[in-house]
């Protein structure tokens, strides 16, 4: 989590255009395996990378001859200009180029997408006019635009300065695309493959993919540039009604990974991945690999295989890349049920250093051969051998550590799967703390990161600089010096465990037993954590005392986010991200929101009156209200379950502040509605959810629709607003709905035979007219009322009290997410 935070698996922001491909274009594949590439593959990836517009093969395109490709929901119309082919490789041509005036429509089907559009575009639709297009296909493309050019007899045409204009801007988009072609002839299964960027004429340059080996085929995106950082925009991505996402085709057992740390912090690793394959007839298995590390290596017992990236690659040309990938093309198609042990071998520079002696590992996500996504949970066996002057802590138990003269070896073990394995490192002072079944060992530097010591500096050297102008400025200056604190990390090691180890006994009471038996904390420079199986990485300002914050200018609530908020919600993800995990990004929301909500309740229960959950959830509600710097409230950015789509040139830190707000307020709503007040245990039934979904779906993926069907188990009749036990109204909703209600309430009361007749209406905006929720409501001098199904502009009411009411007021309880208009 970072400071507006991010966490576990997280991402900050989608990389610019011509980088993006690779990234969502995973195991792209398309045609049949049995049609042999006709020539070795780092050949024809370096044809693809230079080919260019075929002279004998531009069009001119007029009323007479206007072209037209369907794909997907969209429909792309070539109006007027010209129409240029690539040459032919191998026989096949991949691309084309246009220049003229052309049109793009897509209305998608789904509210969650229509609703992004809105928000990003004014409409909820594509309907966009374009100047340009650079296509890449391996699909139908050239035989359909060919076909509409014969019909209209419409014949090749010279044109030089086409081609000329052209030449710069193909050669430098190629290299995007050109693996995702070649992939194709390496699978038995095909997947059509489409990609457009499109000169906009009001939007400027923008992507449509369309490809069927994603998840979702279905994009439309765009780069920008914001804050000095790059960011690829997702317009809308989803599947189209008829479409059926690709099968899996291998997955990871287990891991042995043995990890060399040289005296300069460079790496030496060889991985030893256990490998099963779900179907058969595919060669190419892709897995997330480093840019920043140098693969030498990969054996299928003692055969060589083909990677690509290859031994033969340069930093910069990995680094070009964009992307953390490595392909391994197997010598024959896999068989279903086949397990294939796979060896690699590589070198580089994965840990950094922050200065003053303070080291981390950068790539946390990818400093071995990882396969599969964040619900992929396998086996790990890790071994470390590291200069003996530092410490080291890593995923799993320790099973064994010793010395061997300026080298310490170290071995340790997962006992339960996991998705993903990391390691840390450093000058650390160390403190342990055992418990009934687990120890809590926390390692941190005696130094702090360059960046944040000169932070703390700054001032007290602009107070010397104040102070040596003075008669007597040399003497102050040194005694100035003298006083200058040095706080250290590792200050905290002690509270820090014991804070932690509390915390584990809070959660184990909600979410079943610690799932591990050895839990390493480790420093890490910046403002963010992660919550790895059995290791988290904490900020520095997480071992900070709040006098150090603040001088490193820390607000009053960063302050409490990095001490009270940022250790407890990573050790919540042992349970809610470490063994029930998620696949798609739409459900990421689930774990982060538990977890933080887990990291709330926490705070609540150590009984500081400035720390309490109602203090808590009113921050998280007047920040998603409040507009900065743009127009639009962060709760009006989108859906819950666009996850990291969230993140935007718009809104950089979207993510953060629904995910971690609006989840947490979702896991509040959902707890209020299952209490039942009057029980011994009035958090009954959501500590009985809880604990299902950490058995059921134990090591696996939790969907969004799985949490509905889960709670529609164990609702409360009253949480059937509808009149059936169904919880649509609420998951349509908060997680897929967009903005808070704001609700007044306009009423009159007089005396009747047993009391007091209220009627009134409840006054709601701020939502869409579908928007329903129960709003409870109170009387000042009389208690709890009774409940109103806000739904739509307007909702009548009507009560009996047998006191006068006094004043009525909303939701007292703060029991619902919403804003109440005085």
């Amino acid at each position: 989590m970072q400071l507006h935070a991010q966490s576990q698996y997280t991402t900050s922001m989608w990389p610019s255009a011509l980088t993006f491909f690779p990234m969502i274009l995973l195991c792209a594949i398309s045609l049949n395996a049995q049609q042999a590439p006709p020539r070795e593959p780092r050949e024809l990836l370096a044809a693809l990378n230079r080919v260019q517009v075929d002279p004998a093969a531009i069009y001119k395109v007029d009323s007479s001859s206007r072209l037209e490709l369907r794909r997907g929901d969209a429909k792309l119309l070539f109006e007027e200009g010209y129409l240029g082919f690539f040459t032919a490789l191998d026989g096949q041509v991949t691309g084309a180029v246009f220049s003229g005036r052309g049109h793009i429509l897509a209305i998608p089907r789904d509210p969650v997408e229509k609703q992004q559009l809105a928000h990003i575009l004014g409409a909820p639709m594509i309907d966009q006019d374009f100047s340009s297009a650079y296509l890449r296909f391996t699909d139908d493309t050239v035989s359909e635009l060919r076909g509409d050019l014969q019909r209209a007899h419409n014949e090749p045409q010279a044109n030089n300065a086409f081609i000329d204009g052209w030449q710069a801007s193909v050669l430098s988009r190629n290299s995007a695309h050109s693996f995702r072609i070649l992939l194709e002839s390496y699978s038995k299964t095909p997947h059509p493959y489409f990609t457009a960027t499109l000169g906009g004429v009001s939007q400027g340059s923008f992507d449509f993919v369309f490809d069927q080996d994603r998840d979702e085929p279905q994009l439309f995106g765009q780069s920008r540039k914001a804050g000095g950082l790059d960011y690829y925009d997702v317009w809308s991505s989803y599947c189209p009604p008829g479409i059926r996402p690709p099968p899996v085709a291998f997955h990871a057992l287990s891991y042995r990974i043995e990890t060399t740390v040289h005296p300069d912090n460079s790496v030496n690793g060889v991985s030893i991945v256990h490998v099963h394959a779900a179907q058969s007839g595919e060669r190419l298995i892709p897995f997330q690999f480093s840019r920043l590390l140098n693969i030498e290596a990969v054996t299928l017992g003692t055969e060589s295989l083909s990677s690509f990236p290859d031994s033969s690659s340069t930093a910069e040309e990995r680094a070009a890349s964009g992307n953390d990938l490595l392909y391994v093309l197997l010598p024959r198609p896999a068989s279903a049920g086949e397990e294939i042990e796979l060896t690699f071998r590589y070198h580089g520079n994965v840990i950094r250093n922050a200065g003053n002696g303070v080291l981390f590992v950068g790539a946390r996500e990818s400093w071995y051969p990882h396969l599969g996504d964040t619900a992929s949970f396998s086996s790990y066996d890790l071994a470390f051998h590291w200069p003996r002057k530092l410490r080291l802590a890593a995923t799993g138990t320790k099973i064994d550590e010793h010395e061997d003269g300026d080298t310490r070896t170290g071995h340790w073990r997962t006992e339960k799967p996991a998705s993903v394995a990391g390691f840390n490192l450093g000058e650390y002072a160390f403190a342990s703390l055992a418990d009934n079944g687990y120890s809590v060992d926390v390692y941190a530097n005696r130094q702090l990161e360059q960046a944040l010591l000169s932070r703390l500096r700054q001032p007290e050297m602009d107070d010397i600089s104040n102070a040596l102008s003075g008669p007597i400025g040399a003497q102050r200056g040194n005694h100035l010096r003298l006083q200058m604190p040095q706080p250290s990390p590792a200050d905290a090691l002690k509270a820090l465990a014991r804070e932690i180890d509390s915390s584990i006994h809070f959660y184990e009471n909600l979410s079943g037993p610690a799932p591990f038996h050895q839990l390493s904390v480790s420093q890490i420079p910046g403002t963010f954590g992660q919550g790895w199986p059995g290791l988290l990485y904490l900020s520095t300002y997480s071992f900070l005392p709040a006098e150090t914050q603040q001088r490193a200018g820390l607000s009053e609530s960063g302050q409490e986010h990095f001490h009270d908020l940022v250790p407890f919600h990573e050790v919540a993800h042992q349970w809610w991200g470490n063994v029930v995990g998620w696949s798609s990004y739409r459900d990421q929301w689930i774990d982060e929101g538990l977890a933080n909500y887990m990291a709330l309740l926490f705070a609540d229960s150590q009984k500081i009156p400035e720390h309490k959950l109602r203090l808590w959830l009113d921050r998280y509600r007047k920040r998603l209200v409040e507009k900065e710097s743009t127009e639009t409230a962060p709760a009006e950015i989108g859906s819950l379950d666009l996850g990291f789509r969230l993140d935007s040139s718009r809104d950089p830190e979207g993510f953060d502040l629904l995910v971690y707000g609006k989840g947490s307020w979702v896991f509040h709503m959902l707890r209020e509605m299952l209490r039942e007040p009057s029980t011994k245990n009035p958090d009954a039934r959501f500590i009985s959810l809880l604990h299902t979904l950490q058995t059921k779906y134990a090591y696996r993926a939790l969907s969004t629709n799985d949490l509905q069907r889960e709670i529609e188990s164990v609702m409360t009749p009253a949480m059937g607003i509808e009149g059936q036990r169904s919880m649509d109204w609420f998951f349509a909703d908060w997680v897929r709905g967009t903005g808070i209600p704001h609700y007044h309430i306009e009423y009159s009361a007089r005396r009747s035979e047993k009391g007091f007749v209220v009627k009134g209406k409840l006054l709601q905006r701020g939502v869409a007219s579908s928007f329903v929720a129960p709003v409870p409501i109170y009387s000042s001098n009389g208690g709890y009322l009774g409940r109103v199904i806000a739904s739509g502009e307007e909702t009548p009411f009507h009560f009996n009290s047998t006191r006068e009411p006094g004043k009525l007021l909303i939701d007292p309880q703060m029991t619902l997410l919403c804003i109440i208009d005085r």
